[in-house]
């Protein structure tokens, strides 16, 4: 499967210092780039309220919620920007990177109060799927069938897309379409992540692990199509939420790259993007187009 084109290229072209680990000073700077609850227009800066930030949502057809797998503060804000626009928008459906969408019966199970939680995770193989631990989600799950919220899971497994990337897209799954091409900038940010999760505090030898590198993009890029369109799919129904409200991690929605490139590819306008701090982030980062609006989560 060609889902890439240049990328090889690209790499070569790449300067040392986009390969290069970021050093234990930077971090210890990164504080000072959004105050803790505060939110931040990328770009100018500038702070605005939350009421604004919560009518802006309401204004868009889909709201992505970013997140750091592990940290517990995106959690604790992500349910509390759940709970807020459900008050006001009370027809949203809830999209989550999570489980693929094999699962889905069993997650209609749950939220129809015919399993309890612990039986949900064994049925949905939570740990097959999820690296990171049920407990960063099960509020969000609670408060969702407490609520009567649709859930919906927007992956797609990790084995349908390694055979996608290794025996061909006639191996994916059925009605997907191909992803649209990512633009030079997110493979930068993709060969940092790479070169993060691979060979952290070094760097990355391109002759070397440029075949490996680019098996890694290919997958990024089905997920990203594969969550999108499952957003699409909720705003394709007869009668389509308010909202959808999908819980996504960071790196699939920066600067408009992953996901909201693949939504804006499906023809899906009225996208808003919510972004919670990290202390893995670079305050250089903070430009316009990183976010629509930055939340400092402590």
């Amino acid at each position: 499967m060609n889902l890439l084109r240049g990328i090889f290229i690209t790499l070569c072209l790449l300067s040392p210092p986009l390969l290069a680990a970021a050093s234990n000073d930077q971090a210890q700077l990164i504080s000072s780039c959004a105050p803790p609850n505060s939110w931040l227009q990328p770009g100018s800066h500038a702070v605005v309220d939350e009421s604004s930030v919560l009518a802006r949502a309401q204004l868009n057809r889909v709201v992505l919620l970013g997140e750091h797998h592990d940290n517990q503060s995106h959690h604790d804000w992500q349910l509390r920007m759940l709970r807020a626009l459900h008050q006001q928008q009370p027809a949203l459906v809830v999209g989550l990177e999570m489980l693929p969408k094999v699962v889905q019966p069993k997650i209609d199970r749950f939220l129809r109060a015919e399993t309890t939680i612990d039986v949900f995770l064994k049925e949905v193989e939570w740990q097959r799927y999820w690296s990171f631990s049920a407990d960063y989600y099960v509020p969000l799950l609670k408060y969702a069938r407490e609520q009567q919220i649709p859930v919906v899971a927007l992956n797609i497994t990790r084995e349908k897309v390694n055979d996608a990337v290794d025996r061909g897209w006639k191996f994916a799954p059925v009605g997907m379409t191909q992803p649209a091409q990512p633009t030079r900038s997110y493979i930068r940010q993709l060969v940092r992540s790479f070169q993060r999760h691979k060979f952290p505090g070094a760097e990355l030898d391109v002759a070397v692990e440029g075949p490996a590198f680019r098996r890694f993009v290919q997958k990024q890029l089905l997920w990203d199509r594969a969550m999108a369109e499952g957003i699409n799919a909720q705003l394709s129904v007869a009668e389509p939420p308010s909202i959808v409200l999908a819980f996504i991690g960071s790196g699939h929605l920066m600067h408009g790259f992953g996901v909201p490139h693949q939504l804006q590819s499906l023809g899906i306008e009225k996208v808003m993007t919510m972004i919670p701090w990290d202390r893995h982030l670079d305050c250089s980062v903070l430009k316009e187009g990183f976010a629509d609006v930055v939340f400092g989560a402590e």
